[in-house]
């Protein structure tokens, strides 16, 4: 295969915008997972409150170990509450909005309030509905990688630290996951205002018709966009028809994405914006990130024997 040479500055541009294409479409099948049989705005609240939680013992290695099981979620006396305001800050919610939606999780058994804060209870943790969840992420997790590695995307990655035996490291990839999706979502809210919008929006920049690839020189190629209609994306993102309709029209006025004959884009002038640009070079270090901590936990090591 004949290899054309580019300049080492549109070398980087074009991994950034391949691993955006794949990771898009990888956080919008996550996001049509959902956790449970929450929608996907529900189920980005519970992640964020769940991640705050466990935050402290992700950073201990033995902690790791004891509860990287599907079946051994840290108890809730192990689990450090965060405030309503905490989490409203970290999502773009009013504070009022973020309390009313806790409380309606709360009515679910997804939350359990407590004098320091909110938790994201065990026994949810544990329930069949959120094991199925986590099952089906894990497999969507490891076609990314598949993806990620056959266009050559990804950096050398380290070797385990404490290899696991098992499908026993799911619930600690699904941490590593949730880490990943908020730390886009955070990039995204910054352009829509808030998380619901981020998904719309996220929706809209993963259309397309032709994943990306490697042009017959051996360039990576971004994939090709294409309009996405509300309906489309309301049952792809398991929110309500008229909520996407409502945010998609938002967006539209901000400038934020194109409306079309056919839908709703984010077009290629849009994506080589200062703000996507943004996005897209943060996403390729943490999707870097993500796949670091799947290597040295054992996960790619399993995948590969």
């Amino acid at each position: 295969m004949r290899v054309s040479y580019v300049s080492p500055q549109l070398a980087a541009i074009l991994r950034e915008r391949v691993i955006g294409d794949l990771s898009l479409d990888f956080l919008v099948d996550v996001a049509a997972v959902g956790i449970a049989d929450l929608d996907s705005a529900d189920a980005l609240l519970v992640m964020a409150i769940n991640q705050a939680n466990i935050l402290p013992l992700t950073r201990d290695p033995a902690a790791r170990r004891r509860y990287g099981d599907l079946a051994s979620p840290a108890p809730d006396t192990e689990r450090r509450p965060v405030s309503i305001s905490a989490i409203a800050d970290s999502l773009g919610l009013p504070f009022e909005t973020a309390r009313r939606h806790i409380h309606r999780l709360r009515a679910r058994g997804a939350c359990e309030l407590e004098a320091g804060g909110v938790i994201v209870p065990a026994a949810f943790l544990s329930s069949p509905a959120y094991l199925a969840s986590v099952m089906q992420v894990y497999g969507r997790l490891r076609s990314f990688h598949h993806e990620l590695q056959a266009l050559g995307v990804l950096r050398p990655l380290p070797e385990p630290a404490f290899p696991l035996e098992g499908e026993g490291l799911m619930r600690g990839a699904a941490r590593l996951v949730s880490d990943y999706l908020l730390r886009v979502a955070a990039g995204v809210v910054r352009i829509a205002g808030d998380r619901v919008a981020a998904l719309a929006l996220l929706g809209a920049a993963a259309g397309g018709t032709e994943r990306p690839g490697l042009t017959a020189e051996g360039l990576l190629r971004p994939g090709v966009r294409r309009p996405v209609r509300p309906a489309e994306l309301s049952r792809r993102l398991r929110l309500p028809p008229e909520t996407t309709r409502r945010q998609l029209l938002r967006l539209t006025r901000e400038g934020v994405v194109a409306r079309t004959p056919s839908g709703f884009m984010v077009t290629e002038e849009m994506l080589a914006g200062r703000a996507w640009r943004a996005v897209l070079r943060a996403n390729a270090g943490d999707v870097q990130r993500l796949f670091d901590g799947l290597a040295v936990r054992g996960v790619i090591a399993l995948w590969q024997t």
